[in-house]
């Protein structure tokens, strides 16, 4: 039981951090128009690169941390109507519990949510992962 929590700890994380198979980090998209060389302009058209926004690129901690969280929650959330703020507490909660030595994947952020078969809070791990990730200190 306790290798398949460690398992599903290390595969959540993975998901979480965004690991790609090579362990390098993709190349981040560039905000300025790609312009070719002379002779290349007349082979092909000038293309203009769309910037993607990601949560990862939100100008503060805050708005990455809440970003991602929504993302990350499952559609069919214990918590479908929490607030910005809302999260925002159950982050900071995840990261005093971290911070006195509680694993993420015990932290128990959110009211009533049971432990899964793995004996973690699903939700509320995921919370912590992202809060360690973007707002603990």
């Amino acid at each position: 039981m306790k290798r398949g929590l460690i398992a599903a700890g290390a595969v959540a994380m993975l998901l979480l951090t965004g690991c790609t198979a090579g362990g390098e980090a993709e190349p981040a998209a560039s905000s300025s128009p790609t312009v070719a060389s002379p002779s290349a302009q007349a082979a092909a058209p000038l293309v203009a690169e769309a910037p993607s926004a990601s949560p990862s690129e939100a100008s503060t901690p805050e708005a990455a941390f809440l970003a991602q969280v929504r993302e990350v929650l499952p559609a069919d959330t214990v918590i479908p109507n929490a607030t910005d703020e809302q999260l925002l507490a159950a982050g900071a909660s995840a990261c005093d519990q971290m911070a006195q030595g509680t694993d993420f994947s015990q932290v128990s952020v959110i009211e009533g949510e049971q432990m899964n078969e793995l004996e973690v809070y699903p939700e509320s791990g995921l919370i912590a992962a992202v809060a360690r990730k973007t707002i603990c200190g």
